[in-house]
């Protein structure tokens, strides 16, 4: 899937990151990251836009965040059924949403980005307010499209002048990518007893 997706870049740029951020916000397994390192290589060498893909990136994903934010706030009164174990769950949410919602929903987005997209559902089920949401939700993806854009970018601009830039480029992206994808698999793992 990734390869298919990389080869869609150089034609469909802006959006494909934003609709790949898109969906990655509501929790589906799209490899996003390796999308921006991509994209802001292929901005490096020239070939893309890399202020028109930061605005793809950031409207994408936090189109992505308020969708999956709404979407929580009208099922929780159907998880949150009195002396459940979810209910239980909901309440400890709220209590961590009200002492750190902002900063947690901030800190997802960019710095411990496996956890944005269930902070996403967390937020809208624990009652953090709409607008709060938003603004911690908005400044940590554009912290996050730059971030990630703009290392690809500085990697990208390495091979502006080569021939075949844009395929070396798209390689060392890729290997920066399968890289943060291993990371993100070991930091999924980490807790999980061994089979």
């Amino acid at each position: 899937m990734t390869h298919d997706l990389l080869s869609l870049l150089p034609t469909w740029g802006p959006w494909l990151i934003a609709l790949a951020a898109f969906m990655s916000c509501l929790s589906l397994p799209i490899p996003t990251s390796v999308l921006l390192l991509s994209a802001g290589a292929l901005s490096g060498t020239g070939h893309l836009h890399l202020p028109a893909l930061v605005v793809a990136a950031v409207i994408g994903a936090t189109l992505g965040d308020l969708l999956a934010f709404s979407i929580a706030k009208r099922v929780e009164p159907f998880i949150d059924r009195p002396g459940t174990r979810r209910a239980a769950l909901l309440g400890r949410a709220r209590a961590f949403i009200t002492r750190r919602g902002m900063m947690a929903v901030f800190l997802s987005r960019w710095l411990i980005t496996p956890l944005g997209p269930a902070t996403n559902y967390v937020a809208g089920m624990a009652g953090l307010p709409l607008p709060r949401f938003a603004l911690a939700s908005i400044s940590g993806e554009v912290l996050w499209a730059v971030i990630h854009l703009g290392a690809g970018h500085l990697f990208g601009r390495q091979f502006r002048d080569a021939e075949g830039a844009a395929i070396k480029a798209l390689a060392v992206a890729a290997i920066l990518g399968l890289i943060l994808w291993g990371l993100r698999v070991l930091w999924h793992r980490r807790g999980r007893p061994a089979p």
